[in-house]
């Protein structure tokens, strides 16, 4: 693209090869997921909140996903996490929704119901405002794999949602990636 030195125009590129570059290595991060996993004969499932599906949609975009990924939840309500994926009322009051406690809640009980080996949750506030005394761009995230809990504050300066949904679930395929390959 020729610079015209319009300014909304070189921020709409900057923005256009933000998306492009992160969704070739989201597909990428989740392509090497998979193919671990499958080859370990292990499934993964997820329990999102803010990224609205995202994770799980990166990964049934690859061919032969569902010999792995044995499906998720979209807890993006309270009432979501309390009555389908039983997180426990007393956790959300004393800690909140956008918390490690109700992220490794979230995954605890995810796993439990979908009977995976790697079960992820993801939980924040992807603004436009702060919410339980959380800035915006705030997340937890939590995995549970073969039995071990790793639990990771992620945070990143945007009031973009999209841009922060992408960030966290780049940052989740990384830290996958680095559980399951030791």
């Amino acid at each position: 693209m020729v610079d015209t030195g319009n300014s909304t125009e070189r921020g709409l590129c900057k923005i256009l090869y933000f998306l492009i570059d992160c969704g070739e290595q989201m597909k990428i991060l989740a392509t090497e997921v998979l193919t671990i996993l499958h080859e370990q004969n292990l499934k993964i499932s997820a329990c999102e909140s803010f990224t609205g599906g995202m994770f799980s949609n990166k990964l049934t975009n690859i061919p032969g996903s569902s010999k792995v990924f044995v499906g998720s939840f979209i807890s993006y309500s309270e009432t979501m996490k309390k009555n389908i994926v039983k997180v426990s009322k007393r956790v959300i009051k004393k800690y909140g929704v956008i918390s490690q406690e109700c992220a490794e809640e979230m995954v605890l009980k995810t796993q439990k119901l979908l009977k995976s080996h790697l079960t992820i949750s993801f939980t924040g506030n992807a603004g436009p405002t702060s919410l339980e005394n959380k800035n915006v761009g705030t997340a937890y995230i939590s995995i549970l794999f073969l039995g071990r809990l790793e639990s990771f504050k992620f945070e990143m300066k945007t009031e973009d949602r999209y841009k922060f949904k992408i960030g966290a679930v780049n940052f989740a395929f990384k830290e996958i990636l680095n559980l399951i390959k030791k």
